[in-house]
């Protein structure tokens, strides 16, 4: 007879990342505990699951240990993917990574520390790839060989966050595990360069402006692919603290994705300017080429390229934000 699916419980599951990851657990009849700080109303990804058998969602602050240590109980796994999900310091509030993504997480291990019969054996963290300082010798950046420099505090917070959950991990016996994301997108995504580039389309449909001179170079990961990374790396019950990298195996230029989007434009392809500058903003990294060594030794692969993922992405939300006309009877 099967094994029934661990419970897991989910922390910032109303999010864009955390409602796919919430949707693919629950496709394999995983019981979910969502905890979020939004209200239920605020959280329309999830409420397809809505009354339904193996999903609770509460609304709590998740810096609050006393009231997360209840909601914990029963879990084998805990996803934190709650925190500060803006990397602009200027859009970012100036506190927001140290009280979201810092306190929330010291909130999490806290709770766990608390309990008097520990169920969760490994805690996912969902950091950033933001945390390593670029390489200029052309080689990609391992979980072995990237160097820690942030150059923002929204990657400051998450460095810090990854510290706090090996310290505990370590006082508490816990399998550990820092995911540093790469740029995740998809249908639904609610920022990012994708999601910027078609919002300005609304307001000037025959141009799209580039901060940048344009060869900004990521990787660009599939929310679907990110999802299964991140069971991935809850996989091992190794009783220890690691980083693991959760990006695609190719990469874009900041202009590439411009004129990925420009091709899917239902009304014209508009012309791609840069402003100039090597960066987008004040803390931003031009380039990073980042590879995930451990997650391709687990037999993970991404199932959409860098270009598939932008151009799945782009349709989707130009979709929605310029439908087509009604035919005419």
């Amino acid at each position: 007879m099967k094994d029934s699916p661990l419970p897991a419980v989910v922390t910032g599951g109303a999010g864009f990342t955390g409602a796919a990851l919430v949707s693919a657990l629950r496709k394999d009849a995983v019981p979910v505990t969502v905890l979020d700080r939004v209200d239920w109303a605020q959280a329309f990804r999830l409420h397809e699951f809505d009354g339904t058998d193996g999903f609770v969602y509460h609304q709590v602050e998740i810096e609050d240990p006393d009231r997360l240590g209840t909601l914990l109980e029963g879990a084998s796994v805990v996803y934190h993917l709650s925190a500060n999900t803006e990397n602009r310091g200027d859009r970012a509030g100036r506190f927001a990574d140290l009280r979201s993504t810092v306190a929330g997480t010291v909130g999490v291990l806290e709770a766990l520390a608390s309990q008097r019969q520990r169920t969760v054996h490994t805690v996912v963290l969902t950091s950033s790839q933001l945390v390593y300082a670029p390489v200029t010798n052309g080689d990609r950046i391992t979980e072995h060989t990237g160097v820690l420099a942030p150059a923002s505090r929204f990657a400051a917070g998450k460095m810090a966050a990854e510290g706090f959950l090996s310290a505990y991990a370590d006082e508490l016996g816990l399998t550990a595990v820092s995911c540093r994301l790469s740029n995740i997108i998809g249908p639904g995504t609610k920022r990012g360069i994708v999601h910027d580039i078609v919002a300005r389309l609304a307001d000037d449909p025959h141009r799209i402006r580039l901060l940048g001179n344009g060869r900004q170079t990521r990787s660009y990961l599939h929310v679907d692919d990110c999802v299964a990374a991140l069971r991935a790396a809850a996989a091992p019950d190794t009783g220890r603290y690691e980083v693991i990298n959760v990006c695609n195996t190719d990469s874009l230029s900041a202009a590439t994705v411009a004129r990925l989007v420009a091709e899917e434009f239902p009304h014209g392809t508009p012309e791609v300017v840069t402003v100039g500058g090597d960066s987008g903003w004040r803390g931003d990294v031009p380039t990073l080429a980042v590879w995930p060594e451990k997650l391709l030794a687990r037999g993970w692969r991404p199932g959409r390229t860098s270009s598939e993922a932008v151009t799945d992405t782009a349709r989707a939300l130009l979709t929605e934000r310029f439908p087509a006309a009604p035919a005419s009877g």
